[in-house]
């Protein structure tokens, strides 16, 4: 879910989802009224905000992983059980359950249009989460996903086809590392 819907909406989706025993996934954005989004994050198995996103709702500024991993846990704190922190060509920082970060670099590829490179990580991630993927390893489909999208010129039009994700994720040499 995103809040491009009427928050009642997206919370009534959520906790339904949450009562079936689902897994949540809320892109926090737009962030518009922090509060709002605080209401909504005990049913959020996955919050995907990016670093502007994140900065509103810790409360400080995100300028790196480790400034992104300290701004996630904060939000974890509030009730969300995994942050996942989007920071562009530096990839993604995971918050996990336990509390350990986790910096998943962005694959290297020359950008050409960002339009819709958010939207098509957090498609693309829910896609892996529903076939049964592992978190780390739904991360890196998303990443490779998002990578072919800024390769591309427009929305739709930048949307890769799975053959072309998987050919990446084939290819790659895509290591997690953890954060201090």
């Amino acid at each position: 879910a995103c809040l491009e819907l009427p928050l009642a909406t997206v919370e009534r989706g959520v906790a339904r989802a949450k009562k079936l025993g689902l897994i949540t996934v809320l892109n926090p954005a737009p962030v518009e009224n922090e509060a709002s989004v605080q209401r909504l994050l005990p049913l959020v198995d996955v919050l995907t905000p990016n670093e502007l996103e994140l900065a509103a709702l810790a409360g400080m500024a995100v300028k790196s992983p480790s400034s992104a991993a300290v701004a996630a846990r904060i939000v974890q704190s509030r009730g969300a059980r995994q942050v996942l922190v989007t920071l562009g060509a530096a990839g993604s920082v995971l918050v996990d359950e336990s509390g350990t970060a986790h910096h998943i670099p962005a694959y290297p590829v020359t950008p050409i249009d960002t339009t819709a490179a958010g939207d098509c990580f957090s498609g693309s991630l829910a896609v892996a989460l529903a076939e049964g993927q592992l978190l780390l390893a739904a991360i890196r489909f998303a990443s490779a996903a998002a990578a072919i999208s800024v390769t591309r010129r427009g929305a739709q039009p930048s949307l890769p086809r799975r053959n072309e994700i998987e050919l990446l994720l084939a290819g790659a040499n895509h290591p997690v590392k953890m954060i201090e």
